[in-house]
Order: structure tokens, then C-alpha cells, then sequence
């Protein structure tokens, strides 16, 4: 779930994350005492893999927290072109946004619609990982579900259970790029005949707070400026080229 929370996580990312981190470690804190075992054959790493090429590859240095903006271009590449969304930089700009690329950052916990409603936790009901979501609340299965319904909340790559873990960068990621898309496809209904680019805009601010589209021009100017940042910054830094987008 996305917090609906007119303050931007952006403004108070880097103090945030640093004092909410949750620990590494097989201790995600399930329901279910049995999955607090850690069983090895997870990835053991975070480290996607490297695209070749990488149109999103930047070469800046490393982050105040040591995290590389590029270690995950090939993912946000591949869900950008899975769910058509056509500009895959913002995908990047966003995980800057929202938690400086920090793969078990934890935000507003129980901000949720699926708190107490289905029995989540509020840390489960919190914006969770490098996109600060969670899995689809009221599904039985997929993407960072445990058997149970609840969200996997595994923090160590080395354990089986990481694999679909919704802090696992590249489930976490996949998941930010449906929900941008399914705002997409929810603006285009609501407000036909805008441009692209004012979709792209309007999804990306719905994604921070839910139904603050008013226009095809009138949209979450706040959130779509802060990712902007980094967009401009990251698409310079890679030859990328950049959509004129408004957010003003």
C-alpha cells in the first residue's frame, strides 16, 4: 500500500530511513512462528545482475548510504516494458524518491486499508522496500504473499523465503511499476484526453496519494517535482531522452 499522506516521504527520506531500517536477518516477524527459520537458497544477493546494455546506467557515485543508483536498471527496464509503461527513468527517479535505493526501507506503518480490516499487522500494513508498498491486500497469493495472505516479510537474502519477499528489490520493484500502471490505466478512464506525459504524471502523483488528480493539468505537483529531481539529474547522467514533463 502507498501512504495516502499529503506530507512527502521525500522531504524526510534520508532522516526516515535511517531510523527505520528493519534489521537483517531471517526475522521478518510473520504470523506463523515456523517461518521465522531461515532455509538457505535465496539469491544471497541483491545484486540483480547487470543489463547490456543499460540505458538507464548513469556511472554516478554511490549514495550518502553507499547504494548504487544503477545496481537495479535492469529490473525497472524489464517492468517498465512488462506493464508498457513508457518512460522507464521515472521508475528510477521514484526509487531515489522514495527510499534512496535502500531495498529493506520501512515508512508508515499502519497506514494501510488492510489494517485491522483483514488482521495485517501495522508493521505489515506499512509502506514497505526500495518502493515503499506492499503486496495486494485480500489476495491469497503472488507478489510478496506468504501461503497465509500475509505480506512475506523476509529481510535476508540468504533465506529461501527472500525470494518472494516484498523486499526483495526486484518483487518490490515490480510491484511499484503495476500499481504506477494500474493508476495509469485508472486516469485514462476517469480523464480522457490528456497526453502521455500528463498520464505519466498523474500516476506517478496518484502513486504517493491516492485520488490527487483533479485534471489532466491538475495533478500531485509536490511528489511529481520531487521525483522530477532526480529524473532530470539521472536521465542527463545517462544520455537519456528526457520526456518534458510538467509538474508546476
Amino acid at each position: 500500500m502507498i501512504c495516502e499522506d499529503s506530507r512527502l516521504r521525500a522531504m524526510f527520506a534520508a532522516a526516515a530511513i535511517g531510523a527505520s531500517l528493519l534489521a537483517a536477518g531471517c526475522s521478518g516477524e510473520p504470523e506463523d512462528p515456523a517461518a521465522t527459520a531461515c532455509e538457505p537458497g535465496g539469491p544471497g544477493t541483491l545484486d540483480p545482475g547487470p543489463c547490456d546494455p543499460d540505458p538507464l546506467r548513469t556511472d554516478l557515485p554511490p549514495l550518502w548510504n553507499g547504494n548504487s543508483v544503477d545496481a537495479y536498471d535492469c529490473p525497472t527496464v524489464e517492468f517498465a516494458a512488462k506493464y508498457d509503461e513508457p518512460d522507464a527513468m521515472v521508475f528510477k527517479a521514484m526509487l531515489y524518491v522514495e527510499s534512496r535505493f535502500q531495498y529493506d526501507a520501512v515508512g508508515c506503518t499502519d497506514n494501510g486499508p488492510c489494517c485491522p480490516e483483514i488482521g495485517w499487522t501495522a508493521a505489515e500494513c506499512a509502506c514497505l522496500g526500495m518502493m515503499q508498498n506492499g503486496p495486494e491486500c485480500g489476495a491469497t497469493s503472488g507478489l510478496g504473499l506468504r501461503s497465509d495472505g500475509h505480506p512475506n516479510m523476509e529481510t535476508n537474502p540468504d533465506c529461501a523465503a527472500f525470494t518472494n519477499s516484498v523486499f526483495n528489490p526486484v518483487v518490490n520493484i515490480e510491484i511499484g511499476i503495476s500499481r504506477v500502471s494500474s493508476n495509469r490505466a485508472r486516469m485514462m478512464e476517469n480523464f480522457p484526453g490528456c497526453t502521455e506525459d500528463q498520464y505519466t504524471m498523474m500516476a506517478v502523483g496518484e502513486y504517493q496519494r491516492y485520488r490527487s488528480t483533479q485534471s489532466c493539468s491538475a495533478y500531485n505537483f509536490d511528489y511529481d517535482s520531487a521525483v522530477l529531481e532526480a529524473y532530470d539529474e539521472y536521465s542527463a547522467a545517462a544520455g537519456w531522452p528526457a520526456h518534458p514533463y510538467v509538474a508546476q
